[in-house]
């Protein structure tokens, strides 16, 4: 009788663990699915950028740079 009882824990608990882990297994491979895929697209898009050249620009749609020293902020 206490065979039986302790079979029937020994496989309830083994099967809770395998569980456990199924789902522990699944977070982690879809965190990393997601941080790969971040990684992918940050790399695909980010492409050289192109200075325009001071003297192709049109100086009345240039914009000034701010002056840090004229700046209010603190």
């Amino acid at each position: 009788m206490y065979k039986k009882i302790i079979l029937l824990t020994v496989l309830l608990f083994s099967e809770i663990v395998g569980i456990v882990y199924a789902v522990m297994a699944g977070v982690v491979g879809t965190i990393l699915l997601t941080a790969f895929c971040i990684k992918k697209l940050i790399k695909k898009s980010s492409s050289p950028v192109k200075h325009v050249h001071s003297e192709d620009a049109d100086p009345e749609s240039s914009v000034e740079p701010r002056n840090p020293e004229n700046s209010n902020s603190c």
